[in-house]
């Protein structure tokens, strides 16, 4: 059909029914869209849904576990542990700087 004739059609129709004509033809463009946005939603929720058990058997395989509750303890348990590690470290630099005090204060005075 050429534009010409197109065009012919579209003034035989009512215009009550070119507007339901014009809303269908809307409907189905917004339908279209919102498939193809689901066929996306639906894809990207498999891909995080395989990523997620991914990640579930690493931590399983590292941690020993994969509920979150359980490696938020572990988590916790080993800054704790760090902390000690570190107030350990410190007070031990502590200690030979004390120590190096002690040895260079007789040198110091015999040189007075």
């Amino acid at each position: 059909m050429s534009a010409k004739n197109s065009q012919r059609a579209n003034q035989d129709v009512p215009a009550e029914d070119r507007r339901v004509q014009e809303r269908l033809e809307s409907l189905r463009k917004e339908y279209e869209e919102l498939h193809r946005k689901k066929i996306e939603t639906d894809t990207t929720l498999q891909n995080l849904e395989r990523q997620l058990k991914e990640l579930e058997r690493q931590a399983e395989a590292e941690y020993g576990t994969s509920d979150p509750e359980k490696l938020r303890a572990l988590l916790e348990r080993w800054r704790a542990e760090n902390e000690e590690k570190v107030a350990a470290y410190q007070e031990h630099i502590r200690s030979i700087q004390e120590s190096l005090e002690q040895i260079q204060m007789p040198g110091e005075a015999g040189d007075a």
